[in-house]
Formats: C-alpha cells, structure tokens, sequence
C-alpha cells in the first residue's frame, strides 16, 4: 500500500465469485475516502465498480467460475479503476445521443460512461481490461 500522502494509491483485488464484489464495492469506498472523494463521488464509484465487476462475469465468465483482477489507483485528484478479465469481448459506444436501453439489461457501461470522465477498452492478447478515471472534485 502506497502512503497517501505522497498523492498516489493503489491496490489489487483478485475477484473469484460474485460474492467478491460486495468486496470489491468496499475497497473502493474506503479508498475514496482515504483519498478525499466526497461520500456522494464514492457512492458513484462504488455502482461502477458494481457494474463493471457484473460486467465481467457476463462477458468473460459465461460458466460463473473464474477470475479476474480489479485495480485501482489514485494519483492526485484522479482515481482509475481498472478491470481485467480474460476473454469475452464487448464494445463501448462514444454516441452521447444513444437511447436509453429498456429492459432489465444492457444499462451498466452506459451508466459507467456517463458517471466517469474517462472509459476505455485495453485489450492486451487474451484479456481486456476496462479502464475508468474520474476526477475528483475541488
């Protein structure tokens, strides 16, 4: 664990069942605030680590055993939190105007996209990883 105070923070958490991500939720609030997000920020982040994790079941754990690796890491006044899963592509849409999907599915990386400043897809050989930043606000 890096010392706070020097600006930058980061941590790993490996997720193996869906149980994990209450887990994960946790870790990111308790670094929004050691970070100085304010409450209503580390809720925000707190859903799209929800949904990002949720996210990497559907598209890189179809059989619901696997897993797959969340990080995250603060430097100044932007945290970035990545998710990295092992196969099971997916697309963002960088439409602004695209309708809102009805239904009980098919929300979560619009919801991502509009609540982070920044999302993209790394792929790297078998993996993709979803990579969020958002800035903290002053």
């Amino acid at each position: 664990m890096n010392n706070v105070n020097s600006g930058t923070y980061g941590q790993i958490l490996v997720i193996h069942s869906r149980s994990d991500i209450a887990l994960a939720m946790k870790t990111t609030h308790r670094i929004a605030m050691l970070t100085e997000f304010s409450d209503h920020e580390s809720i925000l982040l707190q859903l799209v680590t929800e949904e990002a994790c949720m996210n990497a079941f559907e598209h890189g754990c179809p059989s619901g055993t696997c897993e797959f690796r969340i990080s995250w890491l603060v430097e100044s006044d932007i945290m970035e939190i990545r998710v990295c899963q092992n196969g099971g592509s997916f697309e963002l849409s960088n439409e602004p105007n695209q309708p809102v999907k009805i239904g009980s599915r098919g929300r979560g990386l619009v919801l991502i996209q509009g609540i982070m400043d920044e999302v993209r897809l790394i792929p790297t050989g078998p993996y993709i990883t979803l990579s969020m930043r958002k800035k903290r606000k002053v």
